[in-house]
Parts: C-alpha cells; structure tokens; sequence
C-alpha cells in the first residue's frame, strides 16, 4: 500500500511552545518515520526561517490579526487548494484554520481528520464568539471530518458538541517522548509546568500556589519550580509574594528540553492540578512518569484514569487546594513510596504511550475511511 501525503494544519506549530505544537510535532516525526510525507501549514509566530524541521516541509504564513488564541492567514486557503495531498489533518479548538481546511477538503474532496483537542471557550467578548462558533461554523468541521479523534473517553461527557457525532470519534491518546539523559532526585521539590498565559489558566497554577501555603505547615522545605512562559509569568510572581512564598517557588522560563528533562527527573513529584474540561488530556504528567517522577493531579485530566489503574501517583478533586497539599504532603513525606509510583508509571508509559504505536494507530484511521 503506497505511503500518504500528509497536510497538518495548526494554527502555529514549532518552535511555538504548546500543548498542540508539540502534538503535532511528534506525531508528524513518526508518520515521517512510518515513510509518509507530512506538510504544516501553520501561521508564522514565532518568526522561523527554516522550512523544514525534521523532514516535514514547513509552510509559515503570514497573518493579520489574532482573534483570542488563533492566528488569521489570508494566504492559508490558496496554500491548501495548492497543496498535493491525500489527508487533510486539523485540530481544535482553533478556528479558521480548521474551518478553511474543512472548506478545502470539501471542495476538493480531500479527507479530513479532525483531533479535538479541547472545547473552545473564552471570557466577556471572547466567550460570545465561542459560543457563536460552537453552534454554527464548529459543526461544519466536525459534520465534515471523516474522523474525531479526541485523547480520552470522558471527553464525549464533558464536551456537549461532540455527542452528535459519537459515531465518528476515536479515541487516540498523545504519544510520549523517549526521556532524555536524567539527573539525581532532589529532596522535597514540586514541578509544575504550563504556558503561563490566560489560555492557560486552567491549569491551576494559582491554586497550585496557595496549596503551597498549606503545604508548608507540614512541609517547611518544600519548593515549587514552575516551568513555562507567558504574559502571566508576572501575575504568578506577585501572586506568590502576596502569599508569602515567593522564597520557595522559582519561575524557570522557558526551557530547553534539556532544562525540562532536568526538572522532570530530579522532582520528588510532578503537579498537574488542572481545573476543567479544558484540560483535554495532560500530557506533561506522563512526560514526568516517563522519568520516574510520580504525578498528583486532579480527575479531570485524562491522564488520570492512566495514574489511577497503574498507582503511579495521586488524583484529587479539581480546584480543592486542601486535597492537594494533603497529597503533595504525602508524596513529600514517603519518598519510598513516591519512588514506586514513579517507576510504576514509567513502566506502564512506556508499555501503552509509544509515539510509535500511536502513529500507527492514527495511519490505519486515515486508511480506514
């Protein structure tokens, strides 16, 4: 059976930093790998020269304006009418770049794979769009996608536009990394890791912060290391001051994977304390396990059900930051046992998360339609 021709498109892509670029990045590493020709297209922020990156052509577009977290390209429609392909692959919760890929798929007759990240949403005059979007031009895409894939079962529950189209979706979680080189583990630290942006609020990183108030009462030596850039990487300082932490909580930036691998690997313990179902799977926290590191998270993630069935950490309630000390506090206070979950984990991530197998999984949806 002859290789495919592959067209991804999200609305930026490498060396933007994100939970959708690097999706797309690693599953567009293995379909290459599988002998498959891949192209993204994708808006031009950040600026970047190079259009190629490991084997996949690169298509940077310019664009106009941003309307909340997506990047408006003029040009998008007239590259993908131009583009030789055999699969059209988008993301949500994107607009126009999903739109106008289902809109070019449709008039040339292109299939189109749709992964449904996450609901779109949005505050004041943001969440007026959304919701415009979700009941009009959001049920073209999905009406138009041979398939859905989304990251985690529960995601039919929490999202109330996919049910409709249960019969299209398939359930494909994100891949894992190999973990790179790994240091020694340091005693009582706590890793967080996100875009610290308003997209990205969900994450609970402010929660995080205030469970570190509580946290101290049984854990005096605890520190948090948050990794992650973002306009709201000031906030989060000043939130801390205000808190009367800032001395044990220490904002890293941006990292390098090198500085990522560091601070998965010598963390006593990873923290995802996602607040929603904006939260489509959370991949960072296999991402530790795969370094040993056990993960407490909350159950709205979908790596939750994976740290549940393999022990390899703790889950708590979204948004309560008195479960969450109290289950960073025990991690903290049984490195024995925090260790045993952490090579749990690694054992089941390895096993089940594969970007290899993964690849596979997403080349036979694409053949079977």
């Amino acid at each position: 059976m002859s290789n495919l021709r592959i067209v991804q498109t999200p609305v930026r892509f490498f060396p933007a930093f994100g939970g959708v670029e690097k999706y797309v990045l690693e599953l567009s590493r293995q379909l290459i790998e599988l002998g498959n020709e891949v192209t993204v297209i994708c808006a031009d922020e950040p600026h970047a020269a190079s259009t190629n990156v490991d084997g996949m052509t690169t298509i940077r577009l310019p664009y106009i304006t941003k309307v909340a977290n997506t990047n408006v390209t003029p040009r998008l429609f007239r590259a993908l009418m131009s583009q030789r392909c055999d699969v059209i692959h988008t993301h949500l919760p994107t607009p126009w770049s999903a739109d106008i890929s289902a809109l070019v798929s449709l008039i040339r007759r292109k299939p189109l794979f749709v992964t449904y990240h996450n609901d779109l949403t949005g505050l004041r005059f943001g969440g007026i769009l959304a919701r415009l979007y979700n009941f009009t031009l959001l049920h073209f895409v999905l009406w138009r996608a041979e398939a859905i894939i989304i990251s985690q079962p529960k995601y039919l529950e929490y999202s109330g536009y996919l049910k409709r189209y249960h019969g299209k979706v398939a359930v494909i979680p994100p891949g894992v990394t190999e973990p790179l080189r790994a240091v020694g583990r340091k005693r009582d630290q706590i890793f967080f890791m996100s875009v610290l942006d308003k997209h990205h609020e969900y994450k609970g990183l402010k929660v995080l912060l205030s469970s570190m108030v509580r946290l101290h009462a049984n854990c005096p030596e605890a520190h948090l290391l948050v990794g992650g850039a973002g306009d709201l990487i000031g906030t989060y300082e000043q939130h801390a001051k205000d808190l009367g932490i800032i001395d044990s909580v220490k904002f890293l930036g941006e990292l390098t994977d090198e500085a990522l691998a560091e601070a998965y690997s010598s963390s006593s313990v990873f923290v995802l304390p996602s607040l929603n179902k904006l939260e489509g799977f959370g991949i960072v926290a296999l991402e530790a396990l795969s370094y040993g590191t056990p993960v407490v998270t909350t159950s709205v993630t979908g790596s939750s059900e994976f740290i549940v069935r393999s022990s390899a950490g703790i889950v708590v309630p979204p948004g309560d930051e008195i479960a969450l000390a109290s289950a960073l506090a025990a991690m903290l206070a049984d490195p024995a046992e925090a260790r045993a979950m952490g090579r749990r984990g690694a054992d089941g991530v390895g096993r089940e998360f594969g970007w290899d197998g993964i690849a596979r999984r997403v080349v036979d949806l694409y053949r079977r339609q």
